[in-house]
């Protein structure tokens, strides 16, 4: 393609005005000049930093480190949801997100007192997160907020006016509780993040949370309420 080349290191296709090879780090010199013409000189920026196996992303650099494992591979943190991926990955092998979100400029954070902050999530579990700056948090936090609410709710009608909870029983306690930790959850992070401190919970903790409540509600559905149900 003529927007394209290939790295004369390892050959992978780079973009036309690339400074980097995005495979094996290559300084490439920077965009190529068409025939007969030159490109003015800038001086070069630095290269993608490398970190030490850490756990965690370089918060010392503008980007997300690459991290090197003790047995010399490299691995990119993905800046969503904080899975580790193979230098060789595209784009995130857990939510889909592309390698070059990892060097993109973060989000100019909103200036809001922590206090407030906590304020809003309290009002409405999330809201917080959205004043903040944190929109994918904050709409996490709001649909799973909207859905334990939504699915106790359903429980509680179904069993109206039946003189108890009966089998439904153990899922309303699920959801009760579900609820109750993300609200509380919700307006502590909330306080967190406006102050600049790491969340409790990350989004890759919140997404693994949400799959281990749907398993909870159908183990609990299949064995419990399902059978009482056809026994009555």
């Amino acid at each position: 393609m003529g927007s394209e080349r290939r790295c004369p290191s390892c050959g992978a296709l780079v973009a036309s005005d690339a400074d980097w090879c995005g495979q094996c780090y290559t300084r490439l010199g920077g965009p190529q000049a068409p025939a007969g013409e030159t490109l003015p000189e800038e001086a070069p920026g630095p290269p993608p930093t490398v970190a030490p196996e850490t756990g965690a992303p370089d918060k010392g650099s503008e980007t997300a480190a690459i991290v090197q494992t003790e047995d010399g591979e490299l691995e990119w943190p993905c800046p969503v949801c904080e899975n580790r991926n193979a230098i060789g990955l595209g784009v995130c092998a857990v939510c889909g997100t592309p390698f070059g979100r990892l060097f993109q400029k973060p989000e100019t954070r909103r200036e809001i007192p922590p206090k407030d902050a906590a304020a809003w999530s309290i009002l409405v579990p999330g809201l917080g997160h959205l004043k903040s700056g944190r929109k994918p948090d904050g709409i996490a936090r709001l649909i799973l907020f909207a859905w334990t609410v939504g699915a106790l709710a359903a429980l509680l009608v179904s069993r109206f006016g039946t003189g108890g909870l009966g089998p439904t029983a153990s899922l309303v306690y699920l959801y009760m509780g579900a609820a109750a930790l993300v609200y509380v959850e919700s307006a502590v992070d909330a306080y967190r993040v406006a102050a600049g401190d790491p969340p409790l919970v990350s989004s890759r903790m919140l997404m693994w949370g949400v799959v281990a409540l749907i398993l909870l509600s159908v183990l609990l559905g299949s064995l419990v309420v399902l059978p009482a149900a056809r026994g009555g």
